[in-house]
């Protein structure tokens, strides 16, 4: 069993145990794309390992804000291989106001993916199991690949994914009706009108994704103090993109591709992403199973310890091989 780091402590054992131990082993590659410009990876390339874990990160997010899930799967066993996806972290970015994120197409997402599987993780892997965790659009991400790629993971973990996204408080086609207008004006790169500039005093804890306040802090002063990291608006690209992946992932035809046990983990308080769509997902994709967890927001992994009691286990659990219980 993997020992939990408790929010009481969280800040001293992340700068102190964490961020350190993690360092010593991290593995940092700046990864050339077929397209252009690079993708920033982390490998945590465990010697002894005879399984790993490819993590995806969601959207305005980064493979830094996952170092507390790093830590845990390195301790349960796993090499772990992650990176910053396009338009986020240190990789390339087609915008140069770092709180924008944008993309051309949503499977420009996926083919860095298939890239960066056959240039960084299969190199490095040394045989044994591979699964997959991703959260939110690195779920829709994952869910894809898992869809055009059914024999790349032995296992997958899709935490909160972006099946559907939310369009509270308007209604979904006025969302998509504005992004598709503003786009054929030429206008795909600019700030959707749903999203406004980075303001951490604007970002609060209270009106956050996270349930978990010394989680939810510790990764913030990150965000104050490093640009890179302050991801925080749409372009209208992203939005129609985001959109449209919908169709894709509740295809049935496609659902029924998917030949990897999936464990689809859903945040009971999700105002991001869209419940019954996840559900219909599960529902039309064999071996998918759904796992609640009530009390939790959009951001699971960064929840109160009392979720992440819950969570933890049940993701290296599944991950290992264990059945779960809905």
């Amino acid at each position: 069993m993997v020992e939990l780091i408790r929010e009481e402590q969280f800040e001293k054992m992340m700068r102190t145990v964490v961020e350190p131990g993690l360092a010593a082993m991290r593995e940092e590659i700046d990864m050339p794309l077929s397209g252009g410009g690079v993708l920033h990876a982390e490998v945590y390339n465990r010697l002894d390992a005879r399984q790993a874990v490819v993590l995806l990160h969601g959207y305005t997010e980064s493979a830094e804000k996952f170092r507390e899930m790093v830590w845990y799967f390195v301790h349960a066993g796993y090499s772990v291989f992650t990176y910053d996806h396009r338009g986020h972290g240190r990789s390339v970015r087609a915008v140069d106001d770092t709180s924008i994120t944008h993309v051309e197409r949503f499977d420009d997402y996926v083919h860095d993916l298939e890239e960066f599987m056959e240039k960084v993780v299969e190199p490095r892997m040394r045989g044994g199991r591979l699964c997959l965790y991703a959260h939110s659009m690195g779920g829709a991400v994952g869910a894809m690949a898992l869809m055009r790629h059914p024999d790349w993971f032995d296992r997958a973990v899709l935490t909160a994914p972006m099946i559907a996204p939310s369009s509270a408080p308007y209604p979904r086609f006025v969302g998509e009706a504005i992004a598709w207008v503003m786009c054929a004006l030429g206008k795909g790169k600019e700030r959707a009108f749903i999203g406004k500039p980075f303001d951490p005093e604007r970002e609060t804890f209270e009106l956050s994704c996270s349930t978990g306040r010394a989680r939810f802090d510790y990764y913030q002063k990150k965000r104050v103090s490093q640009k890179h990291l302050q991801n925080c608006a749409p372009t209208y690209r992203w939005v129609k993109e985001a959109v449209g992946v919908t169709r894709t992932l509740l295809n049935k035809e496609n659902n029924l591709r998917i030949k990897t046990p999936v464990l689809l983990c859903q945040a009971g308080l999700d105002s991001i992403v869209c419940l019954p769509e996840q559900r219909r997902f599960v529902e039309q994709t064999p071996g998918a199973t759904l796992r609640v967890f009530e009390t939790a927001k959009h951001e699971i992994y960064n929840s109160d310890d009392a979720v992440m009691r819950e969570y933890v286990p049940a993701v290296i659990g599944f991950l290992d091989g264990e059945e779960q219980k809905a």
